[in-house]
């Protein structure tokens, strides 16, 4: 049984009878990758005497339902004509694999290639992209895990914001890692996190930007103390310059857009430019669409100070909160952007400590943009419709 801090290995080569470098890599590839004008992953010689190159270490979408390759010999196009393309190949009898098979030998030419990766059936048309589902296809079909590893209801409702966002993952796993750093970097690239509730469970969760829970706990302010809260301005973000679309054959990103119309002009008046101290990296993004929303989204976040708080609650009454989880909590003694007292917020959970000797618990959390207003929330806490809540209407003013 693996585990999520272990390193995942690659098949190799050498699991062939006639490899030009038995230790070469066979790579995972998923999504679409077809863009720019040359390869972006390289493809590893599993027979010498039959010309014949890995595309990936797996099954992908077949030229039938649409994956129009392309591949390179030293930076330059090969001709269809010069090689056949199988998208499902049991090669060896070794399980299904995608190859490339060339009329005449390449010798030591570097083979790098442009495509699409694994369908979500085998055989299907649908090309798998949503990066919740390949997350899922990396830890169960890649590797050993159980589906009851994840956390499902969380699960499925970040895999439903991924693609209400209208957002396409792709990329490549061509080197062996670890399994952790494997999947928070494909999180990542849609500003989402992967992290492991008090149960074991892994939880997947995408920022969209709103806040969306049919109900949130409210932490009375009785029996709870503020024990600490910071505002840097150096966490502003008005101005997302970001990286996207990374080759794997050159290592590096091939993409960049800083575009003024994704900036914040407003907070840039009044705090001056500010941008992350490096530009966002999108590994598993090579669509501008998607990299522009998650600037947004970025932008909209950071673009006026946040308060981090930590607060001690002497009960525990909580205990079943955990990182990433949303509460509502007044801290009159803080205000917003506008000079309002911070009454009945939300706010987002970065660490919880349980103090089950005292009977206490600690929260750090970090401010939203959102707060408990009148005309879609009963006192309780209780959020109606679809539980998003919009910064805007009357805040409830009541302190709980």
């Amino acid at each position: 049984m693996s585990y999520l801090s272990d390193t995942f290995y690659l098949n190799r080569a050498g699991r062939y009878s006639s490899p030009l470098n038995s230790n070469d890599r066979l790579p995972l590839i998923y999504g679409d990758l077809t863009d720019g004008s040359m390869g972006i992953w390289t493809l590893p010689c599993i027979n010498t005497s039959a010309y014949v190159y890995c595309f990936a270490g797996h099954e992908v979408i077949s030229a039938a339902n649409g994956n129009s390759i392309s591949i390179y010999a030293d930076g330059v196009l090969v001709s269809p004509a010069n090689y056949t393309f199988n998208a499902c190949n049991n090669y060896g009898s070794l399980g299904n694999i995608a190859t490339v098979t060339f009329t005449s030998d390449q010798g030591i030419s570097a083979i790098t290639a442009r495509g699409k990766g694994k369908p979500t059936t085998s055989g299907g048309s649908t090309l798998m992209d949503n990066i919740v589902d390949i997350v899922n296809d990396f830890l169960t079909v890649e590797n050993d895990f159980s589906g009851s590893l994840f956390e499902s209801t969380l699960e499925a409702l970040a895999s439903q914001v991924f693609s209400s966002q209208g957002y396409e993952a792709a990329g490549v796993i061509p080197e062996d890692a670890k399994i952790w750093d494997i999947i928070t970097e494909m999180m990542a690239s849609f500003l989402g996190s992967a992290f492991l509730n008090g149960s074991g469970e892994l939880v997947l969760d995408i920022d969209n930007g709103f806040i969306s829970q049919y109900s949130a706990s409210v932490i009375r302010k009785s029996g709870t103390t503020l024990v600490d809260a910071e505002q840097r301005l150096v966490n502003i973000i008005n101005q997302c310059p970001c990286h996207y679309a990374y080759n794997y054959a050159a290592g590096e990103f091939k993409r960049e857009t800083d575009d003024s119309s994704h900036t914040d002009t407003a907070s840039q008046g009044i705090y001056g430019v500010r941008k992350p101290d490096s530009p966002y990296q999108f590994y598993w993004c090579r669509d501008l669409t998607s990299v522009q929303k998650i600037q947004d989204i970025i932008v909209a976040k950071f673009r006026n100070p946040l308060y981090e708080i930590e607060i001690e609650n002497n009960s525990l009454k909580y205990v079943e909160l955990d990182q990433g989880d949303i509460f509502i909590y007044s801290v009159d003694s803080l205000y917003d952007e506008n000079g309002d007292e911070l009454l009945n917020h939300y706010w987002k959970i970065i660490s919880v400590s349980p103090d089950f000797q005292a009977g206490k618990i600690k929260f750090r959390a970090l401010q939203t943009n959102y707060y408990l207003s009148a005309p879609t929330a009963f006192g309780d806490g209780t959020i109606l419709g679809d539980g998003t809540v919009m910064g805007g209407g009357a805040r409830v003013a009541t302190i709980y």
